[in-house]
């Protein structure tokens, strides 16, 4: 019994076909590549805050924000991890939690 034998009829086509299962796999990777750094970079401490009189999400966030990082993706994550907008009023007393990276 001899193997079988294919012929390309369409160079083009299959040329195409690969190059889109080429991609798509890249794609693939890539996707499983960036959730696995983001759970890699996940925040695992965080430092319970007292907000004090005329503490302002800003200047928390100035004071506890690593100098690499934006302020507002800090600020960002901070309303995240606190259930609040960016917009919401600090209260003297109110307790928040920051992430420390």
């Amino acid at each position: 019994m001899r193997g079988h034998r294919y012929r390309i009829v369409n160079p083009v086509r299959f040329f195409i076909f690969i190059l889109a299962v080429v991609m798509m796999i890249a794609f693939a990777s890539a996707t499983l590549i960036k959730s696995g750094n983001a759970e890699a970079s996940s925040v695992d401490t965080y430092m319970q805050v007292v907000v004090e009189d005329r503490d302002s999400l800003w200047s928390i966030a100035e004071s506890y924000c690593n100098t690499n990082m934006d302020l507002r993706d800090y600020i960002d994550d901070v309303c995240e991890i606190n259930d609040i907008d960016s917009n919401d009023m600090l209260h003297e007393g109110d307790v928040l939690f920051v992430p420390l990276y």
